[in-house]
């Protein structure tokens, strides 16, 4: 007899944006749901986006999976 259907998981990554002095602070928040329940939660810092010569730079903090996603996260952010 197989687990099949027997725990309902669902995992959620977001990048959420904090702006504090000119700098915006990218987090990547990894949310793990066993049957609707909370079984962990994370929250960690990426990297800082800044603005220089009228042009943003992303200048990640380790190594990033996906920096297009970050991009596109953050330019629906500013277009909002």
């Amino acid at each position: 007899m197989g687990d099949e259907g027997f725990f309902k998981i669902n995992q959620d990554t977001e990048f959420k944006f904090k702006d504090s002095y000119g700098f915006t602070f990218v987090f990547e928040e990894n949310i793990l749901r066993i049957n609707e329940k909370i079984s962990s939660a994370e929250l960690k810092p990426v990297g800082i986006i800044y603005e220089e010569n009228d042009e943003y730079y992303f200048a990640p903090l380790d190594e990033v999976g996906d920096i297009k996603a970050i991009i596109n996260e953050f330019m629906k952010r500013c277009s909002a």
